[in-house]
């Protein structure tokens, strides 16, 4: 029974004001982490809502526009660099507690896919496949998503010769050709193994943004 319906639950137990929390790009060579945190103002929307893995980048960028439409959203984005400087997980939840603290208000009880949760005022609760069983957690997946691959495709621009736009950083075979061909940029995370292999790039400069830009960029 438990994550059947997490919400239904959640709200029998006495919560009203729920947040669905994920991540997007947390197994990737390159680019940023990136959480959302949504809190709907209606139970569902008028197009697909799943884990945005199972939806095609047309369906992924019509519930992204419904969902903006509909909820309160939080976004949390950190960098490559702090992603070397503190490990993945660490980042991962810096993101997810960033993502929460950019929502207008607090939510009664935070919804997370996975299973850790970050340090944070508000209850959480993991959940494992949550942007499975999840309505809110699947919108956080798709926000999450959209917003982490139009990030990479604003970097495709800065570095075009990695084509990030096509890969979005993870570990593909066309990205590890071009890896072999130039090295690493100053957009990989020289902490991951396959992007150690090619040792750090001369002249690195730190593609540390402030998040409003980076949330601008994407949202552009």
């Amino acid at each position: 029974m438990i994550g059947r319906n997490p919400e239904a639950l959640a709200r029998a137990a006495g919560f009203r004001r729920l947040a669905g929390v994920d991540e997007a790009g947390r197994g990737s060579w390159a680019g940023p982490v990136v959480a959302s945190a949504v809190m709907l103002r209606k139970p569902r929307l008028a197009v697909r809502i799943d884990d945005s893995k199972r939806l095609t980048p047309l369906q992924r960028a019509r519930a992204f526009d419904a969902i903006v439409a509909s909820a309160d959203i939080g976004i949390g984005i950190i960098c490559s660099e702090d992603i070397d400087r503190w490990n993945i997980l660490r980042a991962t939840l810096l993101a997810m507690e960033q993502a929460i603290q950019q929502l207008p208000f607090l939510p009664d009880l935070v919804l997370i896919d996975g299973t850790c949760a970050p340090q944070n005022a508000t209850p959480c609760w993991p959940i494992i496949r949550g942007d499975q069983r999840s309505y809110a957690i699947s919108c956080a997946s798709i926000i999450a998503k959209v917003t982490r691959d139009r990030l990479m495709s604003f970097y495709h621009a800065i570095a075009p010769e990695y084509d990030f736009d096509q890969h979005k950083g993870y570990g593909t075979a066309h990205h590890a050709a071009r890896l072999a061909q130039h090295g690493p940029s100053a957009l990989h995370r020289l902490s991951f193994a396959p992007v150690a292999a090619w040792g750090k790039p001369p002249g690195l400069v730190s593609m540390t943004a402030d998040h409003d830009a980076l949330v601008s960029a994407a949202a552009d």
